[in-house]
């Protein structure tokens, strides 16, 4: 290698470590984000399953859902969102009605990032799907979401930001705004 190729691949290298150290910083490591992804997913499968334990244990004791600015804060009103659901499927099965449809969570487009130390911010889009009367799957609600975690041992969940919920089609599905947990 001459001289002035050796200098040019030392000054290329200088160049580029900064920026390899700042896209570790914001990207984390990969238990960091693997971390990141159990707890999210332990979150849609709780609530899929219509676990209030489990809901709970991914969330801080102070933490905040905003779901289109209804806020839930703390660990017993956020049990209520899967408590409320139990319920609602427990008076339909009293009355002889049909219980409200389940939903199963879609999160895609996802995106971890590491913005300080001990903090990850998880955002998605995302989409709730249920089967209709006729029995065929289709999208109840979709959005967007923001999400924080703290780094404790194991992570969990201290702010839960719906920021933001796609209009839907006025034909299309059954208004799920009175059951807050249509949208989460």
């Amino acid at each position: 290698m001459t001289p002035l190729r050796l200098h040019h691949t030392a000054l290329i290298a200088l160049l580029l470590v900064p920026t390899v150290v700042i896209a570790q910083g914001t990207l984390g490591s990969y238990e960091d984000r693997v971390a990141v992804e159990d707890v999210m997913n332990r979150y849609v499968w709780a609530v899929d399953s219509l676990d209030a334990d489990g809901y709970v244990a991914v969330f801080t004791e102070d933490a905040v859902i905003d779901s289109n600015g209804s806020l839930s804060k703390g660990h017993a009103e956020i049990r209520k969102v899967v408590t409320g659901m139990i319920q609602r499927q427990e008076e339909a099965k009293a009355k002889g009605a049909p219980a409200p449809p389940r939903l199963y969570h879609v999160i895609s487009n996802v995106r971890i990032t590491f913005p300080k130390p001990g903090e990850a911010l998880h955002q998605s889009y995302w989409q709730t799907v249920r089967r209709d009367a006729e029995g065929r799957m289709i999208a109840a609600a979709m959005g967007r979401s923001e999400d924080h975690l703290d780094r404790v041992l194991p992570p969990v969940v201290r702010q839960l930001d719906r920021v933001a919920v796609f209009p839907r089609a006025p034909s299309s599905i059954h208004d799920h705004r009175g059951d807050a947990t249509a949208d989460l």
